[in-house]
């Protein structure tokens, strides 16, 4: 047999599932040709040499697949962080930007579907820590290398809580393994701003205990966050116009940290603990010019203030202890779970003025000094049981027991008398939930339903505000359908409620007054429902992947910011009374035309319509963003990263204001040594543009206007990491595990 028309390197790229018939020809070809050259090497060291024989020699026969990173099932979508390779130099932040539906902008806000009302998990349950302002300066801390894949719930069922969120991401940061031994990571870089970050992860597994142990570490510059601001106001009543124009910058420290521990006492019980701390503390520092001038374009008042944060920190700590017991029949699983979160924040707020001219106020100065106390305990217990080839049920319950206390002093230097307000708010929550899923050839829907009681009660201890309590009945159903057209397509269809509990920083009625703006909670705003339908189709080819996502959400009773003006000052709250409606698209495409190239593109759109009742108010308005990543291998072991990234048209997201646009650019230089241990990046941030600016504009509401800010984007960044060990052990997780995501405005923040 003669095979000398045998290729000498036979590669398969990109193998799939919509080509696994092909992958079975392709291994019977390989094992004929195999055979072939075995032959044909035979007949030549039996045949006697002449001009006419020759010989060829089968050189290495590769078979390469690409592995897909991207996962649709019924009630998530996976993006496989381990197997990203550009995941080693980089945070999770900035990882983020390569999952669907997800998106950063230039300003690091981060958004699910366009939407900021999501929740963030840690390994399935719900993390304190990964939650409130400070969040973006957490996932920076936080090395993706750390991470083993990213879920996003973009329609939570009956087992998640009615949540206050349209959305929740998980941050898996364990796999169950069975390995001994040990292995870590060290990773760091710094920018030329001067902002510096250190994190280290380390694992380790004797006989059925693993331990690990993550703590990162964040030093945010001053110079990183330096911006000018400047805000317009036209008051519509009385035609008078406020001018408030200066610079501010922060400079913060954050500790973020957790250890983990399971023992698998035998095959069917896992016994899992952990405990989580934040801690941060922030400097900050404002200088401001404010100016009131009448419609006749004089001048009313006019001063400088300097603000400053002399004692702002923030601590969270919790912990959490699971027992999951599974039993001889595959699938069935006992969970009972105990969770105690407690956080922390203190602040000290001073505010010092000067060069006053008919200063509207009778104090020079005044410190707020304000501290809260969020303490919650939760029980669980969950069950699930599979019924046949094709059914399976999940049950549960739950019960929260939350503390909340909240003390304010504002302390005014001059004849203004200082103000002391304490509150206190206590809420029970008992819930309870039932859920089927069927799962049979292309078919597979989810159905269930979740009932939540909840008992609310005030206090006042300083004797300000009657108490008060009250009593909620929440019922929440969900639903979902998909399809599978072919091994590479699925069409899903779903339909979600979601409901918003205010926390205490909605609900706390003290009153905070400064010479130009007055705030204050409502402590008798109750719950809210949103409600979600949802229709994703998803495409996945070996070098082609695109998913397309209509849905359409609206509420009728939404907790919304009311802001107006009274005796010349702005005034801001919260009431049930808000309305939207909202139509979207939401798209990610990913494209590897050949080896070492690959292109994603992150799109969205929405239309967005929100009123208020009284006074009417009514805002609508289209927009979305876009953002592109372009991935390139380059001679040298180099892979060069280019991202892409803005905002466009009128994006509403409150009934008073358009959403400013956003523009942005980077790039990233890679490469691995010492057998892919060590890994170094460069990194350019916005490296031709000097400053950028954007514009909230202010359209509706007793003034109009526009807030513009100005930031200095460029930076330069050099990182590096480096893992140790060869053995792969990580922390087991119990498969159902406590998940509270019910608060808006406060508590965990």
């Amino acid at each position: 047999m003669n095979c000398n028309l045998l290729r000498k390197n036979i590669y398969l790229h990109h193998i799939d599932n919509y080509e696994l018939n092909a992958l079975n020809m392709w291994n019977k070809l390989i094992l004929l040709l195999t055979v072939c050259s075995s032959a044909t090497a035979l007949s030549a060291q039996n045949t006697t040499k002449t001009d006419s024989t020759k010989t060829q020699k089968l050189e290495e026969v590769v078979v390469a697949q690409r592995r897909q990173l991207i996962k649709n099932d019924i009630d998530k979508l996976t993006y496989d962080v381990q197997h990203d390779k550009t995941a080693q130099t980089k945070t999770t932040l900035e990882i983020l930007k390569k999952i669907p539906l997800v998106t950063v902008d230039g300003q690091e806000n981060i958004r699910v579907q366009g939407s900021t009302s999501f929740k963030v998990y840690r390994n399935g349950h719900p993390d304190p820590s990964l939650s409130g302002q400070n969040l973006k300066d957490i996932l920076k801390a936080i090395p993706a290398s750390t991470i083993k894949r990213i879920e996003v719930i973009t329609d939570p069922g009956a087992k998640y809580d009615a949540e206050g969120t349209t959305a929740i991401l998980n941050i898996v940061m364990m796999s169950n393994t069975k390995l001994q031994g040990i292995s870590g990571n060290v990773n760091s870089d710094v920018d030329t701003h001067g902002s510096t970050r250190l994190g280290t992860y380390l694992t380790t597994k004797v006989g059925k205990l693993t331990t690990t142990v993550n703590y990162n570490y964040r030093n945010q510059s001053r110079k990183r966050t330096e911006n000018y601001r400047e805000e317009v106001y036209n008051y519509v009543k009385t035609g008078e116009q406020k001018r408030e124009y200066g610079t501010n910058s922060t400079a913060a420290i954050l500790h973020f940290g957790n250890i983990s521990a399971s023992y698998e006492i035998d095959s069917l019980n896992l016994l899992t603990a952990s405990t989580t701390f934040l801690g941060y503390k922030a400097d900050a520092n404002a200088q401001n010019t404010n100016e009131r001038w009448d419609k006749n374009s004089q001048l009313i008042y006019k001063f400088d203030n300097n603000m400053t944060t002399p004692g702002y920190s923030y601590l969270n700590i919790g912990g959490r202890l699971d027992y999951q017991h599974k039993t001889h029949l595959d699938g069935e699983i006992l969970t009972f779970s105990y969770m105690l979160a407690a956080t922390r924040p203190h602040t000290i707020f001073r505010q010092m003025y000067n060069n006053m001219v008919n200063f509207p106020v009778n104090y020079t100065s005044y410190d707020q000094n304000t501290r809260e106390r969020f303490t919650e305990h939760t029980f669980q217990i969950d069950y699930v049981r599979p019924f046949g080839k094709y059914h399976k049920i999940e049950s549960g319950t739950k019960y929260i027991l939350r503390n909340n206390n909240s003390t304010s002093l504002m302390d005014y230097q001059g004849t203004t008398p200082d103000m002391e307000s304490k509150f206190k708010h206590n809420a029970q929550v008992a819930a309870a939930y039932l859920s089927y899923i069927f799962t049979a050839g292309k078919w597979a829907a989810r159905a269930g339903l979740r009932y939540e009681f909840t008992r609310m009660k005030a206090s006042y201890p300083d004797g300000s505000n009657a108490d008060y309590h009250a009593n909620l009945n929440d019922w929440v159903p969900s639903a979902s359908l998909q399809y599978k057209i072919s091994d590479s397509q699925t069409l899903k269809f779903s339909y979600n409620t979601s409901i918003n509990r205010p926390g205490i920083g909605y609900l706390n009625p003290a009153i905070i007054s400064t010479p130009t703006a007055v705030s204050f909670g409502n402590a008798n705003l109750g719950s809210s429902r949103n409600q979600k339908l949802q229709l994703v189709y998803m495409l996945v080819t070996s070098k082609f992947t695109l998913q397309l996502s209509p849905y359409y959400s609206f509420t009728n009773n939404g907790i919304g910011r009311i802001l107006y003006e009274q005796n010349r000052k702005d005034v801001s709250t919260y009431q049930n009374v808000l309305k939207s409606k909202v139509f979207g698209i939401s798209s990610y495409t990913e494209w590897t035309p050949f080896t070492g190239t690959s292109f994603t593109l992150n799109a969205s759109m929405r239309y967005a319509r929100i009123t208020l009742p009284t006074p009417s108010t009514k805002n609508s308005g289209c927009g979305g963003d876009i953002y592109f990543n372009w991935e390139q291998k380059l001679p040298w072991d180099l892979t060069l990263t280019t991202s892409i990234g803005g905002e466009y048209g009128n994006r509403i997201y409150n009934p008073y204001a358009i959403e400013g646009r956003w523009f942005y650019y980077n790039f990233t230089l890679t490469r691995l040594f010492f057998k892919d241990k060590l890994t170094v990046s460069l990194s350019a941030n916005s490296p031709f543009s000097k400053d950028k600016a954007t514009t909230y504009n202010i359209v509706r509401g007793d003034y109009t206007g526009y807030e513009r800010s100005v930031m200095y984007p460029r930076y330069f960044n050099i990182g590096f990491s480096w893992s140790f060990g060869k053995l792969k052990a990580s922390v087991k997780k119990a498969v159902r595990s406590i998940q509270n995501d019910d608060l808006v405005g406060g508590g965990k923040k």
